[in-house]
């Protein structure tokens, strides 16, 4: 058993993973120890783990190599068995004792068997480790038989006991039945062992038997069997720890989920949907852990598979094993996936009936007020369109509710199905009402439709006879008798078109609404049908009617235009033809006889102002041309005869006026040409004078003086001045010819007179070109005779370089040694070519200007062409001399080639004999060192290679020389050479074939030995890597373990030395009395580890004593069994390793500092103090101390990036990167060594024989050693991987041990501070409820006798605020901690889970207590408060109403003056002298609460006697107190106010709190409940209702808003209370119509019938408008009367008398008078032939009453005009319509400033809700009085004020406040509005 546990190789056997363990029920929880027994504690063991239990002996301290596998195995302490009962009652009801004592005894049979049966089991593996023999085995097996016998009676037992509890005591059942697994689990482990058993003994028996015929075959699959087991002992652990990671998830969905099982009021509550959230999140988790373990498992099996027999059938079993666990953590799990959708049905059905009965109710709601809209007998259309658009909605969501019932009912049962049930009659009565309301909209939408079809078509017949009356207008400027402008009767035919256009379009509409509705009436019934058609033919013959005027007045309007339309292009034609006579009368200056006479300047201004004119004249014509093809164009012509006539008219005539302008054309541009030319005349006049000027200087320059032979600068000068002069006349010359082109009269004279004098100049010129000649040519010939003497000169320099470079062949000696031959032919080649050069240039030179000389005059071409004929024949000279030159060159060239070829053959020679000698050391036999021989060879290589060179030289240069043609060496002598050469080859070919054989056996020498020492080296290199790696292959890397535990240690000590402000020395004087000798021994010092956890306050710090010993031999680094002072504080120092180069500086600052040296890759630095941040880099320095030399200094930590430069040095660490460093070098190493084999042996691949031959053979021995090599290398490699990862496993292990000490520690302090917490809670909260009892403890009829309401309130509000801070102090742990909590899946955070749940809980239910009490003590304070302001109020209304006082009076009194406050001393004896009012001094105050500092002011005082409240919820108001004695006067509808007459009285019978009151709206004086017995606010306690004025408005003495005096206008922030209302004023419909009054034509908007249905305007006398020309005549008799004046069309005529037919003329006549002149007459209206002149129309009305003419049609918001008289004759334009009006809201109110009352109407945007809070919009002051006699105070900006008295009105006309600043109390006097209406305090809105 020992080594069971001590052993890390063997702690992992099949056995261990394969045996079935005994698994907890909750895994989160302690393990189950012993109880009462008397037992030794236990361990129940769980997966992979091995425990020996406390009972058996203790075991051996391991060896040095088995300490880490046991810190492995070791797991928490072991647990009770008492704890393990705990666990299973944990869940269940406290039961008896007798029950307890039952479950107590089974569970230590279930303990102490499963202990057993553990110890048979670790036994039985014990001996059948190693070589088990068959007396082995059947020791075992009895053991084991035994075991299982033992365990079949425990499990009989445990039956029996499940047996007789289910008949005695049946709630201990389940807790028996928990133990039945474990039992079963115990069993199957000991029947798979003895399975075990039986088949190795088998196995054995059988081995025995085939021993001899098997083998071979058993040896190779025993190495099979222990490869798959090795394969399976590894993978096992893997796979067991994967499935039971995914079972503790479904353990943690399980935990997660606990809190859906109860029943929470709100499901939507926190709790429930962290739950959900929780148990999702889990679930997902669960789900990923399986399919993650399934994936693990399904691989694992796929590799069983392929194992051997027995250990695939091990791995199959244990794979199936897991895999069944799955499918049954998989089946669990299932129920939790829809946990969300489960828990919303769960709740869905909850809400079922409630959502009906909802959704019910609403529409039963829409269906009754369907039907109220339609009970009436006739209603409204408004009614009828209003139930129209309610009906679908409501037969819509009927339908919804209907379905949504049907599918309620579909699923549900029970009571739930009958009330579905009830909702489906309900919905199916709705939908027959529906169909009833249905059927009578239907008739009532046509009755609708007729009077809206009708009230359409009249509105259509309108609007076409108003538009056709806007034609009359449109044409008024034709009838005025006067010829228009081209202007207005353009304006005046647009108008009429546009008129036509609108009437048009209105009579087209109005005739086809009319025709279409009379197609559409045939549907409706006969009474209705006939009706309807008669009244739709009358409007359609009306419109006919309109629709024939409109087609006389279009064409009278097309015949207009035609008129008119040529009018513009006779406009545009005399335009152009005023513009051409302008631009004529300009050009009458140009006249011929005046031109001459004119000057430059006015002849140019004449002209330009004509041709400015001519442009003009142009545009004009251009125009009219335009105008004329656009009328040419235009489609009038085809309606007008004379239309085209009068075009072409036009046209000639603009034609005539175009070519007159023509002709002004040619003479602005004739005068344009000569005004130009007149000035070209006097410029070049002005030029010519300069220019004879220039030609005298130039004469006196070119004059001879006597001299025969002027300079050449002389020559030069006058050449150049007498160039000018003829560039100057030539330019004057071009410039007159052109000029005299067009030139006539006097300017043509002057300009021949001008080109005269340019003659003169000409010859002038000449002269001086003839006189100058011979001068100037001479110059010129002396030039070009100059540049060729230079020429030739230079031709003579570069011949004097030819006699200096044949300078070495003339002294004498005619053959020059090789080198000094060669440079000299190269330098007279070099001097040939510079000659050759010169020569070329000087010829062309001479060549191009012989030309030029001979083109001069033949005095100076003789000279100059002889002295060039003496320059070329100088350079034939020199060419000749430059030929024999060549040739003595090429002579000597052939000399120096020959002698170069001898050289080169001759030093090819000695390069062969140098090779020879280089040879001869080798040829001798004696023995030479490896070195030596080494620089013979490659002494030899070099001259072969030199000699090989020289030979290739000598032949390429032979070759070149007989090529050559021109220096080509005679053939005996290039023969003789050639022979030579061959003859060296010869010889360094021996000599080669001499040393090959003795350079062989030197190179295969070299070779071997050489890649034998690589071999050797590899070898050392291989063994020191395998024993580098030893510590990490082969010991397991205990020892970085130790390290790391070491670091733990000393990182714990140096925390709480800073803590403790300790220096390391005084650590160290803590491990024992004798650490201040300055070292400890290791008891000491194991003794001073043990009590580590206790000195840090670390859990996990609590070490195994191997381990303790383990730290302490790695801290003695000297092994002298004692550790030093100095090696115990060196540990505590910080190392890092630097990652990269990194410059190590003097000082902190980079910048400032000098860098002492550069840190390398993997140097180690010691840490000498603490981090500095430079944030102005961003980068972190620290000072350091290298290692390596002791160097000082400070490095950047981390760069500004963020890069980290150095990580922690750990020995680990460090030894990873030493051993991968060191396997990297070696497996270069084996790859260089490899490939140098490789190649050597490549390079000899062709050798057959010889030394290299042998050396290649050895080569070939040596390269499979080689690969052996690179194959050990890689096992180590794998080695050293599969230790780190072991190391990892190890240290995550310890990590996760130390962990969950640390956690479990950190738990139960969070859990231990989160209890006390709830503690103090609970003990605040009982400390509430008791200071609470006052107030709650007695009813509200009974809280009249709380004498101190105040002190109660206040200890109250005290004890609620500590509970708060108690209670958020626990949520602040709870959320501290929530998520390490929440995400916890094993350890003792998942423990402590349902723990912190239970104290939340318990948090949040003392929460909500005292939230409940705080609530319930608040409501009984506020019901306290207004019982006893009730109870006051009741009693001062009773004494005003006694004594006869008015509340002002009252308030006077008590307050000693009307501009003081009630104090409060006045107040309260005031109170106690009214019977009834027996108060405490408490009690009082609570009527004072709502004064100010001073007392109560008037405000305040008037609300506590005056008493409103404002309706929050519909209430009934009834005639008596007693509710169900009384009957119901109305309903109270929210937003109403009522005044409190008598009350608040509570009703004890009912429970609720009663006031008597009246309404302000209309008066009704009755009961209201304000508030119900479950606490139900019906009336709300509110202020005196009160407006403030936005604006000015009128305040009337009567409701009605019309017709009503006016009191006075309310000013802009004028306060009124309300007396009465609101109330609404429902008024009619008024009648409008726009005018034009006759009296003065002024037009605008009247009444014709008001809003109250008064007439204001009735229609005047009839009147007709002539539609046609007609005359007035002055006697009835149309045969004698006289004619007066004819009347216009359209004009209208107001009728006196008539009509009246005179049979025997056959006209019917009418007397009447015309506005236009109020002339009198008879008219006819009608002649003998049946034409109509004037029409009757009917559209005047006559003013009854006074009423204003306004500007527009809205009555209220129009401005007016004037006044219109009783009696004056308006002439209808528009309409009749009517003006709708609006409901609107009236008050009576009495303004506070004078006391005046009235009633005034309630607008958003003139009067809202009054609030005495006042905000300061300017800086203002405050006051002391209302006179503002002296200063209080500034008032900044947004100040509030309350209002204590006021608002008045002072002497200047503002308008004043008293009031209190709420910023610090101060009292005075504010302006609100100043006298000029400026704002300075602003009223708050009432929210």
């Amino acid at each position: 058993r020992a080594r069971a546990v001590a052993s890390s190789d063997r702690c992992f056997k099949p056995f261990f993973q394969t045996m079935a363990v005994v698994k907890p029920q909750h895994p989160s929880r302690p393990q189950p120890q012993a109880g009462r027994s008397g037992q030794g504690s236990a361990t129940v063991r769980r997966p992979g783990t091995v425990r020996p239990p406390s009972s058996a002996p203790q075991t051996p301290a391991p060896k040095e190599g088995q300490m880490v596998a046991k810190a492995e195995l070791e797991e928490e302490p072991p647990v009770s068995k008492g704890a393990a009962k705990e666990e299973l009652l944990d869940s269940g009801p406290a039961l008896t004792a007798e029950v307890d004592e039952r479950i107590q005894q089974a569970t230590d049979q279930v303990v102490i068997a499963e202990i057993e049966a553990t110890q048979a089991l670790e036994s039985a593996h014990a001996m059948m480790e190693g070589e088990v023999k068959e007396d082995t085995l059947k020791v075992v097996e009895e053991l084991l038989q035994g075991q299982q016998a033992a365990m079949l009676d425990v499990h009989k037992v445990l039956a029996a006991d499940i047996m007789d509890a289910r008949r005695s005591a049946p709630k201990a059942v389940p807790l028996l039945n928990n133990l039945t697994p474990r039992v079963r689990s115990v069993q199957a482990s000991l029947a798979q062992e003895m399975k075990r058993t039986k088949q190795l003994y088998g196995k054995k028996k059988q081995e025995a038997d085939e021993a001899r015929e098997r083998a071979k075959a058993a040896e190779g699959l025993m190495k099979n069997e222990q490869r798959d087991a090795k394969a399976l002992e590894e993978a096992l652990p893997e796979a067991m720890e994967t499935v039971t990671s995914a079972e503790e998830t479904l353990d943690a969905v399980m935990t997660a989920a606990s809190p859906l099982s109860i029943d929470f009021a709100d499901p939507n509550s926190e709790p429930i949907q962290v739950a959900i959230k929780d148990t999702e999140a889990a679930v997902a988790k669960a789900l990923e852990a399986i399919k993650t373990a399934r994936a693990k498992l399904n691989k694992k099996v796929s590799e069983a598979k392929g194992f051997a027999p027995e250990a695939k059938k091990v791995a199959l079993t244990e794979y199936l094993t897991l895999q069944e666990k799955l499918n049954e953590a998989q089946k669990k799990l299932t129920p939790y996936v829809r946990i969300r959708k489960d828990q919303e049905q769960r709740q869905e059905a909850k809400k079922v009936t409630a959502e009906v009965a909802s959704a019910l109710g609403a529409v039963e709601l829409e269906v009754e007020k369907v039907m109220n809209l339609l009970k009436s007998t006739q209603p409204s259309e408004e009614e009828v369109k209003s139930a129209e658009s309610m009906l679908p909605p409501t037969v819509a969501g009927l339908a919804k509710v209907m379905k949504l019932v049907a599918q309620k009912l579909h699923d549900s049962q029970g009571a739930l199905k009958e009330d579905l049930l009830q909702m489906q009659n309900r919905c199916s009565e709705g939908k027959k009402k529906l169909e009833a309301s249905r059927t009578q909209l239907r008739a009532l939408q046509e009755q609708v439709y007729v009077q809206s079809m009708l009230r359409q078509g009249l509105e259509k017949t309108q609007v076409a006879e108003e538009a056709f009356a806007e034609t009359v207008v449109a044409e008024a400027p034709f009838l005025k008798g006067i010829e228009l402008e081209a202007e207005e009767a353009e304006e005046a035919v647009l108008a009429s078109k546009d008129a036509a256009v609108a009437a048009e379009a209105k009579v087209y509409a109005a005739k086809s609404f009319l025709k279409a509705k009379l197609a559409d009436v045939n549907r409706f019934p006969e009474e209705v049908r006939e009706a309807t058609v008669d009244e739709l033919s009358q409007l359609q013959s009306r419109v006919e009617v309109v629709e024939s005027k409109l087609a006389a007045f279009k064409r009278e309007t097309n015949s207009r235009e035609a008129s008119i339309l040529l009018q513009e292009v006779v406009v545009k034609i005399n335009n152009a033809d005023a513009q051409v006579n302008k631009t004529v009368e300009l050009s009458a200056l140009l006249a011929v006889d005046k031109i001459e006479e004119m000057g430059v300047g006015k002849l140019k201004e004449a002209t330009q102002r004509t041709l400015e004119a001519e442009k003009v004249a142009a545009i004009a014509c251009a125009d009219a041309k335009k105008m004329i093809q656009v009328k040419q164009k235009e489609g009038q012509a085809k309606d007008s005869p004379g239309y085209a006539a009068e075009l072409v008219s036009l046209q000639s005539r603009l034609t005539d006026v175009m070519q007159k302008l023509g002709e002004q054309r040619k003479v602005a541009v004739q005068g344009e040409k000569l005004w130009k030319s007149k000035l070209i005349v006097q410029e070049k006049e002005d030029q010519m004078k300069h220019l004879e000027k220039d030609i005298e200087e130039a004469e006196l320059l070119t004059t001879p003086l006597g001299d025969e032979d002027p300079s050449a600068d002389k020559i030069i000068e006058m050449d150049a001045c007498v160039t000018g002069v003829q560039k100057t006349l030539d330019e004057i010359v071009q410039s007159l010819e052109q000029a005299r082109q067009g030139a006539q009269g006097s300017l043509k004279n002057q300009l021949a007179k001008l080109l005269g004098r340019t003659k003169k100049s000409q010859e002038a010129i000449d002269e001086m070109r003839a006189t100058t000649r011979e001068q100037r040519e001479r110059a010129q010939c002396e030039e070009i005779l100059s540049e060729a003497r230079a020429k030739l000169e230079k031709v003579t320099a570069a011949f004097q370089q030819v006699a200096e470079a044949e300078v070495p062949y003339l002294k004498g000696e005619e053959t020059l040694p090789a080198g000094e031959a060669a440079k000299a032919v190269a330098g007279c080649e070099s001097a040939a070519t510079a000659v050759q050069r010169a020569i070329a240039e000087a010829r062309a030179f001479i060549a191009s200007n012989t030309g030029k000389v001979k083109a001069l005059s033949d005095v100076v071409a003789t000279g100059g062409l002889s002295e060039l004929e003496a320059v070329s024949a100088k350079l034939d000279d020199s060419k000749g001399k430059l030929a024999q030159f060549h040739q003595e060159t090429d002579g000597r060239k052939r000399i120096a080639l020959a002698q170069m070829a001898s050289v080169r053959v001759q030093e090819a020679e000695e390069a062969v004999q140098r090779t020879l000698l280089a040879a001869a050391p080798l040829a001798a036999e004696e023995e030479t060192s490896q070195d030596a021989a080494q620089e013979i060879v490659e002494k030899l290589g070099e001259t072969e290679r030199e000699a090989q060179d020289k030979v290739a030289e000598a032949r390429t240069f032979l070759l070149e020389r007989q090529r050559d043609r021109k220096a080509k060496l005679e053939a005996t002598e290039l023969a003789a050479l050639v022979q030579r050469l061959n003859t060296v080859q010869v010889d360094l070919a021996k000599a080669k074939a001499t040393s090959s054989e003795i350079e062989q056996r030197f190179v295969a020498k070299v070779l071997v030995q050489e890649a034998t020492e690589n071999y050797r080296g590899l070898e050392s290199e291989l063994e020191k890597t395998i024993e580098a790696a030893a510590p990490l292959t082969s010991e397991g890397g205990k020892v970085f373990v130790v390290a790391s535990m070491t670091k733990t240690v000393l990182d714990a000590l140096s925390e709480s030395a800073t803590k403790n402000n300790q220096s390391k020395d005084q650590i160290f004087l803590q491990i024992s009395s004798g650490a201040a000798e300055g070292k400890v021994t290791e008891s000491e010092f194991v003794n001073f580890l043990e009590k580590i956890p206790e000195i840090c306050s670390r859990a996990d710090l609590a070490f195994s004593s191997e381990q303790r010993l383990a730290i302490f031999e790695y801290m003695d680094s000297d092994k002298d069994g004692m550790i030093s002072k100095t090696d115990f504080i060196d540990m505590f120092q910080d190392r890092y390793i630097c990652l990269e180069e990194v410059p190590i500086t003097d000082g902190l600052d980079p910048l400032q500092s000098k860098t002492i040296d550069t840190l390398l890759v993997d140097d180690v630095v010691e840490v000498l103090g603490e981090q500095k941040s430079l944030e102005t880099f961003g980068l972190i320095r620290v000072e350091v101390r290298v290692l390596k030399d002791g160097t000082t200094g400070w490095v950047t930590i981390q760069n500004n990036l963020g890069t980290a430069h150095f990580s922690p040095f750990t020995a680990y660490t460090q030894f990873i990167r030493n051993l991968d460093r060191t396997i990297t070098t070696v497996q270069s190493n084996i790859g260089r060594v490899s490939n140098f084999m490789k190649t050597k042996s490549h390079d000899l691949r062709e050798v057959k024989e010889g030394p290299l031959a042998n050396a290649k053979a050895e080569l070939a021995q040596m390269r499979p050693k080689v690969n052996i090599m690179q194959t050990k290398l890689e096992q180590l490699h794998k080695k050293v991987e599969e230790g780190k990862r072991e190391h990892s496993k190890r240290e995550e292990y310890e990590k996760r041990k130390q962990e969950e000490k640390k956690d479990r520690k950190a738990a139960s302090l969070v859990l231990k501070a989160i209890s006390e917490r709830a503690d103090k809670a609970q003990k605040a909260l009982l400390h509430l409820e008791q200071s609470a009892k006052p107030l709650v403890s007695v009813g509200q009829e009974d809280l009249n006798s709380v004498e101190k309401p105040l002190t109660a309130r206040n200890a109250v509000t005290s004890a609620s605020k500590s509970l708060s801070s108690l209670v958020g102090e626990a949520k602040e742990c709870f959320a501290a901690n929530d998520v390490r909590v929440a995400t916890a899946v094993r350890g003792p955070w998942l423990d402590a889970r349902q723990d912190m749940a239970k104290l939340q809980k318990q948090v949040e239910g003392i929460e909500k207590k005292a939230k409940a009490v705080t609530e319930r003590s608040q409501r009984a304070f506020d019901w306290l408060v207004e019982s006893t302001v009730g109870h006051a109020s009741v009693a001062m209304r009773k004494d005003i109403k006694a004594k006869g006082k008015s509340i002002e009076a009252l308030y006077v009194e008590l307050a000693g003056g009307s501009d003081g406050l009630i104090a409060e001393p006045s107040f309260n004896n005031y109170l106690h002298s009214l019977p009834g009012i027996r108060f405490t001094a408490e009690q009082m105050q609570l009527l004072f609460q709502k004064g100010s500092a001073g007392g109560l002011s008037r405000r305040v005082f008037s609300g506590m006697v005056e008493r409103y409240f404002r309706c929050v919820k519909e209430i009934a108001i009834t005639s008596d107190f007693d509710i169900k004695n009384s009957t119901t006067l109305r309903k109270l509808e929210i937003e109403e106010f009522v005044e409190v007459t008598e009350g608040p009285q509570s009703d004890e019978s009912l429970g609720v709190m009663r006031i008597r009151a009246r309404v302000l709206s209309d008066g009704i004086t009755g009961w209201i409940t304000a508030k119900g017995n479950q606490g139900t606010p019906f009336l709300q306690e509110c202020p005196k209702p009160c407006y403030v004025a936005c604006a000015s408005v009128a305040l009337q003495d009567g409701f009605a808003s019309q017709g009503c005096n006016e009191v006075r206008s309310l000013r802009a922030g004028e306060v009124v209370e309300v007396l009465e209302g609101p109330r609404q004023e429902i008024v009619g419909n008024a009648i409008r119509a726009r005018g034009k009054v006759e009296s003065d034509g002024a037009t605008g908007w009247f009444t014709i019938k008001d809003k109250q249905g008064d007439d204001c305007a009735k229609q005047g006398k009839t009147t007709f408008t002539c539609i046609s020309g007609i005359a007035l005549t002055n006697d009835r008799n149309i045969k004698d009367c006289k004619v007066l004046r004819k009347l216009d069309k359209g004009e209208n005529l107001v009728v006196l008398e008539g009509p009246i037919e005179d049979e025997g003329a056959g006209v019917t006549r009418i007397r009447a008078r015309a506005p236009k002149d109020s002339m009198e007459g008879w008219v006819t209206t009608k002649g003998n032939a049946g034409s109509l002149y004037a029409q009757e129309t009917g559209r005047t009305y006559m003013v009854c009453t006074s009423m204003p003419l306004q500007s527009g049609f809205q009555s209220d918001t129009a401005n007016n005009l004037k006044v219109l008289a009783e009696g004056e004759t308006i002439e209808l334009l528009e309409g009749p319509k009517e003006e709708k009006s609006s409901t609107t809201q009236r008050v009576y109110v009495r303004a506070l400033t004078d006391g005046k009352t009235g009633w005034l109407t309630v607008k958003k945007d003139t009067m809202r809700l009054w609030s005495p809070n006042y905000r300061c919009a300017s800086a203002s002051t405050m006051s002391s009085d209302l006179k503002a006699s002296k200063k209080v105070r500034d008032v900044d900006v947004d100040e509030i004020m309350e209002l204590i008295e006021g608002p008045t009105v002072d002497a200047q006309g503002a308008l004043r406040l008293k009031c209190c600043a709420e910023k610090d109390g101060s009292i005075g006097w504010m302006t609100i509005f100043t006298s000029e209406g400026k704002l300075i305090l602003e009223c708050q809105q009432v929210k």
